[in-house]
């Protein structure tokens, strides 16, 4: 990808320099230099000609209404949210599920259109609600591809973007980007060539994930080439900060710390080149917990639920859970879990361990990695300590979290760190007792000995005394009440549409003046 992009980039902006080398070596050039420089400049023609994607604003009528375009590439979404959660679909994914029909609502965006890539079958056009498309793009293979080796595909999803946005000429366009994957890169190449409004959601990912693995120890300047080759941090960081000055508005996720990292990490001091930044909490659908717990008290257990409890031993049933939802991703700490659990007789002889997430009928490399981690951490411990589900829907999701709220248990997110963590947000809006890593955006909204237990993940030691004191926090009405109330007042996903839509107008009004 690299090669290629620099090949397009030098001969779209230096042809005529090449030309002219191309010229002088076939009039006085001999033998293989001058076939091999003229091979050269018609392998260079031919690659623009081929995959350039070429400048210039889209042509039509005055735009009128707002289109929101958000692409997350390995997102996978659907009516259900039946793939939450499997591969590198975590959330984000969801995230854009709940938000694509709260933006739509807004005044003046007429439509929202999440942009993922196909797989498999899946359809390329769908809307989820009034108002949220997805579009996927046919790119790559078939079955699930891991963000890393996606970069070769970028000209093409770089093609079909530029499709996507020169169809919309008719309107006003904001692209909203929010990953350091391949999306990003050619999402922020399209904008710019049509002339069309950019958002960035900055965060110092990958750089405050290098700093926290340097502290740890894990990462080293000795072994840092082998671990750029299996992760790309080096030129995820340079796209974040290249990104980061590209855009019109830059959204930050709440943290006391932000605009230090940004300064810091990635470079963004605030000079004339750093584009306006605003902070806006993420958010999630409050009306899902309120129903599950709702149902819970009505019913009784859900049927996810009770298929959960069935696969338990029945001297283990009545004990309380410890929950954590996300990917089966080694950074997000499952097997740090079970580790912290295992290493205490007593803690593994009262609480049960369920995973939600992962593909485990057809595990990625990531997802069979961290299977295989959680079952060496589980090897001395009790049959039946661990459950892994696989991937849930939302709605199961909740009814696993209104469960675990009411029978004392504690929602465990044993991460690396967390931007925000909207599956954190997810247990505290049923009123689960949270475990969560101090670095990051969790400490913005956790009242640390109150709501939730804030610690360093990274280290297992750490990770199980916040467990303990977790589960001294559990079965207070009024602690599950003030984590509720918290949740609806200031992070659900109708609040964060409203800001963003202001910001979005803001981008539009700008551009009309310019």
């Amino acid at each position: 990808m690299l090669a290629e992009r620099t090949l397009i980039e030098w001969t779209r902006t230096d042809a005529a320099v090449l030309g002219e080398v191309a010229h002088a070596a076939s009039a006085a050039g001999e033998g293989h230099t001058r076939t091999r420089l003229v091979a050269l400049y018609g392998t260079l023609a031919e690659a623009v000609d081929r995959h350039s994607v070429r400048p210039g604003r889209p042509s039509g009528a005055t735009p009128h209404g707002l289109v929101v375009i958000q692409p997350c590439v390995h997102a996978r979404i659907d009516s259900t949210g039946s793939t939450l959660g499997t591969g590198d679909s975590g959330g984000v994914a969801s995230l854009l599920r709940s938000l694509g029909p709260a933006l739509a609502s807004q005044p003046g965006i007429i439509e929202v259109i999440s942009v993922m890539r196909a797989n498999g079958s899946e359809l390329l056009d769908e809307y989820l609600a009034p108002g949220h498309r997805v579009r996927r793009l046919r790119v790559g293979p078939d079955g699930p591809l891991p963000s890393k080796e996606a970069w070769q595909y970028r000209v093409e999803v770089e093609r079909q973007l530029l499709a996507l946005g020169e169809s919309l000429a008719d309107r006003h366009v904001v692209w909203h980007l929010r990953m350091a994957d391949v999306g990003t890169l050619a999402a922020a190449a399209v904008a710019r060539r049509l002339g069309q409004g950019m958002v960035f959601t900055a965060a110092p990912d990958p750089h405050i994930v290098i700093d926290a693995l340097q502290d740890a120890g894990r990462l080293q300047r000795a072994g840092f080439a082998l671990e750029d080759a299996a992760h790309h941090y080096w030129f995820r960081a340079r796209l974040v900060e290249r990104v980061a000055r590209q855009a019109d508005h830059l959204v930050l996720l709440p943290r006391p710390t932000i605009r230090e990292e940004l300064r810091e990490l990635v470079g963004l001091d605030g000079g004339a080149d750093v584009p306006t930044m605003t902070s806006v909490p993420e958010g999630v659908d409050t009306t899902s917990a309120d129903h599950s717990l709702a149902m819970l008290e009505a019913h009784g257990p859900d049927p996810i639920v009770r298929q959960v409890l069935d696969r338990l031993s029945p001297e283990r049933r009545h004990l309380p859970w410890l929950l954590t939802v996300g990917r089966l991703h080694p950074a997000k700490g499952a097997h740090r879990l079970v580790a912290a659990v295992a290493s205490d007789v007593a803690l593994h002889g009262a609480v049960n361990i369920v995973i939600v997430g992962g593909d485990l009928r057809h595990p990625t490399a990531d997802e069979q990695s961290t299977i295989e981690r959680i079952r060496g951490a589980a090897r001395d411990v009790p049959a039946g300590l661990v459950t892994l589900t696989g991937h849930l829907t939302p709605r199961d999701v909740a009814a696993l979290l209104a469960y675990t709220a009411a029978s004392d248990g504690v929602y465990v997110c044993a991460s690396d760190k967390e931007e925000f963590g909207l599956a954190i947000v997810e247990a505290m809006a049923a009123g689960v007792v949270v475990v969560a890593p101090r670095r990051g955006g969790p400490q913005t909204y956790i009242h640390h000995g109150d709501t939730g237990v804030l610690c360093d993940t990274s280290v297992v030691s750490d990770l199980h005394d916040a467990i303990v004191r977790a589960r001294t926090l559990v079965g207070d009405p009024q602690r599950q009440e003030r984590a509720r109330s918290m949740v609806r007042a200031h992070l659900s996903v109708e609040t964060m549409a409203s800001s963003l839509a202001g910001i979005y107008r803001d981008v539009v009004a700008v551009a009309a003046l310019s």
